[in-house]
């Protein structure tokens, strides 16, 4: 198979068996790679009753359909399983060089099943995959285990995906972590890697990729990566100041979700902003694997409690949700360790934070007490209580164990209404209100693994920042007709994040299909590849109903729905009864079930899947 290897390494951890499949050729060509390709291999195998930490849910490690080549920003991998966080479809991309490498070491991907009786990693290298013992390496941090591994293998060029603390205690939102803070985020892949006792995955290699045409591929390639490099976001946002910068527009704009969404965006967060980095704390930027984007910051901090010589800095939903979210005026010492406290326990910081905001909320409330905390006190703004909450949380301990499980779990046990706590399908909201963006809202009910700012960035496109080539019309950012633009986007972040293309990089759709014919000698056009992007959509739906899904989940929680009167959203709230029947119309999904009509399913190739779920 041109653009791939055509090699799936399959990890039975109860046998402790390594042995090769190869891939289907089939799934490869309609779900393309990374999570569209991972979502198709996990419909095949996991039903309700699969229990999420069980040795029966496999977790799926995908590349990219164009990683290992040389196309720009094309680092992207992903994976699936069924998320231990949320008990349905969960999926989470990264970038960095993991999946690179996976695909330069002879592999397109790793399922791994069954549940190891100690402590493991798993070696490939240039084709052969070994199991290692992993038992001096448990209970390290991401950070420490790279290291370590590195050391072992005796090449520092070897990269690894691997699990903290965070994920060996269980924590349900546990990351998988590589490199210096990228991660499988969101879902709880950590926590299932953690249930299989498997510590890490490092791969190395120098195998080539086989490609129809190689010449007419870095022909193309050449010029997409001018195309990216002379993109005027890429040029005076991305690289300027990174996602952070988003911080001054989310204070205008009152995107950034502030006292657990109950005020106006901290205007004080300018302190900690991308603006703040480049102006005063910045040394040098990262790049994930051929990007000449470098979005990543490189900081010095020489003031504050906490001070680093190097240190990569926070991303924007890290930044809010670690400090508005709780009321925290940060300074960006704070912010950085903050930051490093979560990467190296290796748990997700958007739910983590948003987690820590709501036990704020509630001591706030008096619902729940130091009696309740440990003694914590949770008033806002108090960091002292906000960086112990975050190291209990990474440790599974104390009040921090109730923490780890999430605001779903908290309201229910502290018998809260479902809708004060801040989630949609059991996944906390990111850090951009659907009051400052309505299309935000319905992306947020209606995204496969629950509330998803990356599956359809709604608040770019109506701030002017959206990907140029979908023609999409900027709209009012308060209007409640924006179900076409979510739709057209969800389908294009499909296609794109199973590519393995990063969202920064903007170039023309020729330049897409050029790379992609040129690799696999296909002969797809921008028709097709949007196609694609709904097929994987609708898989990714459909594999959530057939986990219990419906269209009863597709609801934003009442305390997003309560307006705030100051500030950037000015008292609006999104009318998603306007919003939503607009929505399914366009998808065909069923107002009852929430499922894809059988019409639909089969249009896209699927008729397997419309007969699964029993699609009308």
């Amino acid at each position: 198979m041109n653009g791939y290897h055509g090699k799936i390494l399959v990890a039975d951890l109860s046998k402790g068996t390594l042995t090769d499949e190869p891939l289907n050729e089939r799934y490869a060509r309609d779900f393309l790679g990374s999570t569209g390709l991972a979502a198709r291999y996990l419909y095949d195998m996991v039903d309700e009753k699969t229990d999420p930490l069980g040795p029966d849910n496999p977790l799926i490690l995908m590349s990219g359909l164009l990683n290992g080549t040389s196309g720009p920003s094309v680092s992207r991998w992903g994976g699936a399983t069924k998320s231990p966080y949320t008990g349905h479809y969960g999926d989470a991309n990264a970038g960095a060089w993991f999946g690179t490498e996976l695909k330069n070491a002879g592999y397109d991907g790793i399922i791994l099943k069954g549940k190891s009786v100690k402590p493991v990693y798993i070696y490939i290298k240039d084709g052969v995959a070994e199991l290692k013992d992993a038992s001096n390496l448990w209970g390290k941090d991401t950070y420490r285990t790279q290291e370590e591994i590195k050391k072992a293998c005796g090449d520092n060029l070897t990269q690894i995906a691997c699990i903290g603390p965070a994920s060996e205690n269980l924590v349900l939102y546990g990351n998988i972590m590589s490199e210096y803070g990228h991660s499988l985020g969101r879902a709880g892949l950590g926590c299932v890697m953690g249930s299989k006792k498997l510590k890490a995955i490092a791969v190395r290699g120098k195998m080539k990729l086989p490609m129809h045409a190689p010449d007419k591929f870095r022909e193309v390639a050449r010029e997409a990566m001018q195309e990216v490099k002379d993109s005027f976001l890429t040029v005076n946002w991305w690289h300027l100041v990174g996602t952070a910068g988003w911080i001054d527009s989310a204070i205008a704009y009152g995107d950034g979700p502030t006292n657990y969404y109950t005020a106006p965006t901290l205007p004080e967060a300018t302190n900690i902003s991308g603006v703040s980095m480049l102006e005063q704390y910045e040394i040098d930027h990262t790049a994930c694997f051929g990007c000449p984007i470098r979005c990543r910051k490189v900081l010095r901090i020489k003031e504050g409690k906490y001070l680093y010589d190097k240190v990569e800095g926070p991303e924007y939903e890290t930044l809010i949700a670690l400090g508005a979210m709780m009321g925290l005026d940060l300074d960006m010492s704070t912010a950085v360790y903050l930051n490093e406290l979560c990467n190296a326990y290796g748990f997700d910081t958007i739910s983590g934070g948003a987690s820590a905001g709501y036990a704020f909320y509630l001591y706030e409330l008096g619902v729940i007490s130091d009696k309740d905390t440990g003694g914590l006190k949770l008033t806002w703004g108090n960091i002292d209580a906000a960086i112990e909450l975050i190291q209990q949380i990474g440790n599974n301990q104390g009040f921090g164990a109730v923490v780890a499980g999430g605001t779903k779990r908290m309201a229910q046990r502290y018998g809260r209404p479902a809708g004060e706590a801040v989630q949609t399908k059991g996944l906390e909201i990111p850090m951009h209100d659907p009051r400052a963006f309505h299309s935000m809202g319905l992306v947020y009910a209606t995204a496969p693994r629950g509330a998803d700012h990356n599956k359809s960035e709604g608040y770019q496109v109506d701030s002017g920042s959206g990907y140029p080539y979908l023609e999409l019309d900027v709209g009012d950012r308060w209007g409640d007709d924006r179900a076409e633009m979510v739709v057209k986007y969800q389908n294009f972040r499909a296609l794109t994040d199973s590519l393995g293309i990063c969202h920064f990089a903007f170039m023309p759709f020729e330049l897409f299909t050029g790379m992609i014919n040129a690799s696999t000698g296909w002969d797809t056009d921008k028709e097709q590849l949007m196609r694609a992007g709904e097929r994987i959509f609708q898989l990714q739906r459909a594999l959530s109903c057939k986990l219990g899904i419906s269209a009863k989940d597709d609801v934003l929680p009442e305390l997003v729905m309560r307006p705030i009167p100051e500030g950037g959203t000015e008292g609006h709230v999104p009318n998603m009864k306007k919003m939503l029947p607009e929505y399914y119309a366009l998808r065909d999904w069923d107002s009852s079930t929430g499922k894809p009509s059988k019409k639909r399913l089969e249009s896209l190739g699927m008729p397997e899947i419309a007969a699964s779920i029993g699609s009308k």
